[in-house]
């Protein structure tokens, strides 16, 4: 099932649905259907530029951003902090023959400044695709590079939504309710409700830029396709369709 939603997404997304659309087109030509031929055409050629373009991206990315405005004292109220995997990467550093993503590094390093502040024990989740222990890995980081404990190492989740579902099996055992969660800020909107609707209260600890500030204003390359952008795109896509499926 976890395969089978990864090739789904990736048939959805860019670029792939234009090379669909594309296709689409040539056997609608062959088939004289000219009309319908030019508007597939013309449709993937609109896609594939609105979404290579930073401006699509910066506003897709401030769509997911809920400002957190939450203080230290906050987060002091809380029980536990739960860090989830953002991923991982052969290595050839001598440390390790695995080391941790940049996406999670940054989750790593800031959830090891809110343990250092408020001294709450911390659980990390998160398996990699072929049954690799992100939380392990990140733990071990965590310890080597930042002297952080960890608590409880969740090594089964592949999803957010069983980040969710394990973590509240860990954690209801030891009567933790008030978490606080640390993910980027384009996964939190997604992780605080899938979170929420296992019982916790969420306090969102979001890694990330926050919304873009109105001052920076807009020049020509906003509107040039950059192949960054492109990814900055599907990414933000992905986290919307993961979203609503979990809301429906």
């Amino acid at each position: 099932m976890f395969a089978l939603t990864k090739i789904i997404t990736t048939i959805v997304l860019s670029p792939f649905n234009v090379l669909i659309l594309w296709i689409l087109s040539l056997i609608l030509s062959a088939l004289k259907y000219k009309k319908l031929s030019y508007f597939t055409t013309f449709l993937g050629i609109f896609i594939l530029y609105a979404f290579s373009i930073p401006y699509t991206s910066q506003k897709l990315q401030d769509s997911l951003v809920t400002e957190d405005n939450l203080t230290l004292d906050d987060y002091k109220s809380a029980q536990a902090i739960v860090l989830l995997g953002g991923g991982l990467r052969d290595s050839k550093e001598l440390f390790s023959k695995l080391a941790i993503s940049e996406v999670a590094l940054e989750r790593v390093r800031y959830a090891a400044y809110l343990q250092k502040e408020t001294k709450l024990p911390l659980l990390i989740t998160g398996s990699s695709p072929n049954g690799t222990s992100e939380a392990a890995v990140m733990a071990r980081e965590l310890n080597m590079f930042f002297n952080v404990p960890t608590t409880w190492i969740e090594e089964k989740a592949k999803t957010t939504k069983e980040n969710a579902e394990f973590s509240h099996k860990i954690l209801a055992k030891e009567g933790i309710n008030k978490i606080i969660v640390v993910t980027n800020q384009w996964h939190m909107q997604r992780a605080k409700f899938l979170f929420e609707r296992e019982g916790f209260e969420v306090l969102p600890a979001s890694v990330g830029a926050g919304i873009t500030p109105a001052t920076y204003g807009l020049n020509i390359m906003y509107f040039i396709p950059q192949s960054g952008a492109l990814h900055s795109n599907m990414l933000a896509v992905k986290e919307w369709l993961g979203y609503w499926k979990e809301k429906w």
